[in-house]
């Protein structure tokens, strides 16, 4: 998993086949009900005994135009099934729900075979290339719903650092929380679920605070071996956040701020430094070793244009994060962009966006590795990516979704030996 890799970030020279990335992706997330038939089916009388089921099938393509280490395309795709269980209705205990989720996962990755830039252009590879349980987990709620605990197998982004506008991009810098988060720590995501307890508390209206602790194992990750569960405790996320709602009247403009920080009790040895404080390239020693790394976020979606009822209008959204400079790959995050949703009355469930991305790579390691040319190594050195994606998702049907979209980057790897890259995706998804 790329939270728990080497914590440098090294781009090998031109001749060098690029090593394989393999962040946990966000995902598609469980979608919306269908409405019942007239004629209830089987699902209709499920759901009314507490039992929704979703089935899902998702893929994302991506074409190199040009730039990057290589032209070429790629295809990976996701097929996703899903019950959630409402307690009440089910079992006669209210306030409660079980999410049980399946994915199977298949396809190539054009970041790692083709760009070789920092930031994979296919957010659903990752994660393990196979069949594996993606959550299981028990949610109670309580105090008239203003106290949620929830506990199990499942992912700190489901909670933390996640903007509803998130996943309409492609690019995994934008889907939907932010993709350093689990370059420097071991958050995680869809699909790669840790065992971990969540308290969330509603301390003034629209107003909430929530905090968690959820193991470390980047094991998980790895294709093969989604089905081995068993916890491992000896380090853990302990992540906080809190979380604001604005305009929630009647035919206000709706937006969310979340500002969150986590502390991973993960030894991690230090990207520059050795235990004398200088650089171990230069000194031979071996890094020094940090008890534990910090990351703190700060995030903000709003609606400024409404065209429409529900979720019909134009919205803004921007994130930043900050990372520990002893042992982060990626300490400085910044995105931003807009979403445009049922711009025209004709289409009210069509939407487009763009979004900007810069990613500074740690100093310290970009210190490094100029102290590895002045060895004589053959080593890119690295300092800044940026990119920009711009899309369309046109709702052909109430089940199917197609969205194509254009990344540009600059800078690919964080370094000048490639050209900047343009590249053309899409996105499918049906809902059955």
């Amino acid at each position: 998993m790329i939270a728990d890799s080497p914590p440098a970030i090294v781009i090998a020279a031109p001749v060098v086949a690029a090593r394989q990335l393999q962040g946990p992706s966000a995902g598609p997330q469980t979608p919306a009900p269908s409405p019942p038939a007239d004629k209830p089916g089987w699902r209709a009388r499920l759901k009314d005994k507490g039992v929704e089921l979703t089935f899902s099938y998702v893929s994302e393509s991506a074409a190199s135009i040009t730039g990057g280490r290589d032209g070429g395309a790629a295809y990976t795709q996701q097929l996703l099934a899903s019950a959630a269980i409402d307690t009440g209705k089910a079992f006669g205990l209210d306030g409660g729900k079980i999410i049980a989720t399946i994915i199977h996962r298949k396809g190539e990755d054009l970041t790692a075979t083709r760009l070789g830039n920092l930031f994979e252009v296919q957010e659903l590879f990752g994660g393990g290339q196979d069949l594996r349980p993606a959550e299981l987990s028990y949610e109670q709620k309580l105090n008239g719903g203003k106290t949620a605990l929830k506990f199990g197998l499942y992912h700190t982004g489901d909670d933390f650092a996640t903007l509803p506008s998130g996943c309409q991009f492609q690019n995994f810098a934008f889907c939907p929380r932010p993709t350093t988060l689990f370059y420097n720590s071991g958050f995680s995501g869809f699909p790669i679920p840790r065992w971990g307890l969540r308290v969330r508390q509603e301390i003034a209206p629209n107003l909430t605070v929530t905090v968690a602790g959820f193991e470390v194992n980047a094991f998980r990750a790895q294709t093969g071996a989604g089905w081995k569960l068993a916890p491992r405790f000896d380090s853990f996320v302990l992540p906080v956040e809190l979380g604001w709602k604005t305009g929630q009247a009647v035919g206000g403009l709706p937006g969310l701020v979340r500002v969150g920080a986590l502390v991973d009790t993960t030894d991690r040895a230090d990207v520059r430094d050795d235990m004398n404080g200088d650089s171990y390239i230069l000194s031979s020693l071996a890094p020094a070793m940090r008890q534990e790394r910090w990351s703190a976020w700060a995030m903000a979606e709003k609606m400024v244009v409404r065209f429409g009822p529900g979720d019909r209008g134009l919205s803004l959204f921007g994130t930043a994060t900050l990372s520990d400079r002893h042992t982060a790959r990626v300490p400085i995050f910044v995105s931003g962009g807009f979403v445009a949703r049922g711009l025209w009355d004709s289409r009210p469930k069509d939407n487009f966006g763009l979004g900007l991305v810069y990613a500074r790579v740690n100093p310290r390691i970009t210190d490094r590795q100029r102290d590895q040319v002045a060895l004589g190594q053959n080593v890119a050195v690295q300092t800044h990516e940026v990119s920009g994606e711009i899309f369309y998702g046109w709702q052909a049907i109430r089940q199917l979704l197609l969205r194509p979209n254009l990344q540009y980057i600059h800078r690919v790897g964080a370094t000048n030996l490639y050209p900047d890259a343009l590249v053309a995706g899409a996105t499918i998804k049906f809902i059955f």
